[in-house]
């Protein structure tokens, strides 16, 4: 029998999920389980077991399986327009899988799950800045509130417990995820040099200006992974980005220099209506290069950077908290890290 503990990674084919599961595998560490309604889009050498997390007998159905799981890393996710069906739905993924793990896994100790910037009322456009894990919630409803709160209920008197971790705009490589900025991006850059215009940012002069923060995959993974281990994070939320703030006009020319093409100044239109009619476009040049054979609608949703790059007031987080509770790891440059995604996506000929 393996001495090692073993994670449970859900939402396997999401950008948190994917990369999470290389990381843990990497580390030697852990024996490593992922879980996703579907196949999984990557190989690798964990153990995957599909599961649908919607029905409530689906860890049941799966007992053998999972139990051996020590550590849950929650980061599933169902899309739904409405905020009260998407409350209930994603209330309803965690419920499911904790009531299930403790049924059928005698060794559960931890749940790590994703919160975000929705947390403190980024989906608004506004929240106060810098965002501390202290600040009083918005109007709900919010499936993060519920997914806390049942929780924190939950836990009581039991022998497991969780941690919350809030990333703000996750970068890194996946395919098939909706909020997908790094994707976005690259693949406007790519189109802008294929019909010879200028790559400009798209949004509002004001939103070129404001402070943001993203968080790249890699501390993420890390600090998910510090949060399941550590004693002191025991039912603690944590804010986690790259560590630094930046604002878009910072980081537009150098995209524009890494992709070779223009860059001018800001020029507001909205991505998903301009980009209705380019899926032949695209199709034309993953032939042209020799790209992997995704659609474009695979790699990016439009009204995600419409969103993002129209935001008017500064969006950005404290994380000194996760500092103090001795995470150390945020760090990062995020204009070189992005870059470092947009090689990413060429190496494996995603973007020409």
């Amino acid at each position: 029998m393996s001495s090692k503990k073993t994670a449970l990674v859900t939402g396997g084919n999401g950008i948190i999920g994917s990369n999470l599961a290389r990381y843990l595998i990497q580390t030697g560490n852990w024996d490593v389980i992922i879980t996703s309604r579907s196949g999984l889009h990557y190989e690798t050498s964990a153990k995957f077991v599909a599961m649908d997390l919607t029905n409530p007998k689906g860890v049941e159905a799966k007992a053998e399986e999972l139990k051996s799981v020590t550590h849950v890393f929650f980061g599933s996710y169902v899309e739904k327009q409405n905020l009260a069906e998407q409350t209930s739905v994603n209330l309803a993924l965690i419920q499911n899988l904790v009531t299930g793990i403790e049924q059928v896994a005698p060794g559960f100790e931890h749940i790590t799950f994703i919160q975000g910037g929705k947390a403190y009322g980024a989906h608004l456009g506004i929240y106060k800045t810098p965002a501390k894990e202290t600040d009083l919630r918005s109007f709900p409803p919010n499936f993060y509130y519920s997914q806390e709160d049942f929780l924190r209920k939950a836990s009581q008197g039991k022998k497991w417990n969780w941690t919350a971790l809030r990333p703000d705009i996750v970068i890194g490589f996946t395919i098939g995820n909706p909020m997908n900025l790094s994707n976005l991006i690259a693949v406007y850059a790519s189109m802008c040099r294929e019909l010879g215009v200028a790559m400009r940012f798209p949004g509002t002069p004001k939103a070129y200006k404001v402070l943001v923060n993203v968080t790249g995959v890699d501390v993420l993974s890390e600090s998910m992974e510090w949060a399941a281990l550590n004693e002191n994070t025991r039912n603690e939320i944590f804010n986690i980005t790259n560590g630094d703030v930046f604002r878009w006009e910072q980081a537009w020319k150098k995209f524009g220099d890494f992709f070779g093409v223009e860059t001018d100044e800001p020029q507001t239109f909205p991505l998903q209506e301009y980009m209705a009619d380019k899926e032949p476009l695209w199709n034309e040049m993953v032939k042209k290069y020799q790209l992997a054979p995704y659609s474009l609608n695979q790699l990016v949703q439009w009204a995600f950077g419409d969103f993002i790059f129209n935001t008017e007031y500064d969006a950005f987080m404290d994380v000194n908290k996760a500092r103090r509770f001795g995470f150390h790891e945020m760090h990062t440059d995020s204009i070189e890290y992005m870059l470092g995604t947009f090689q990413t996506l060429k190496d494996k000929k995603i973007i020409p």
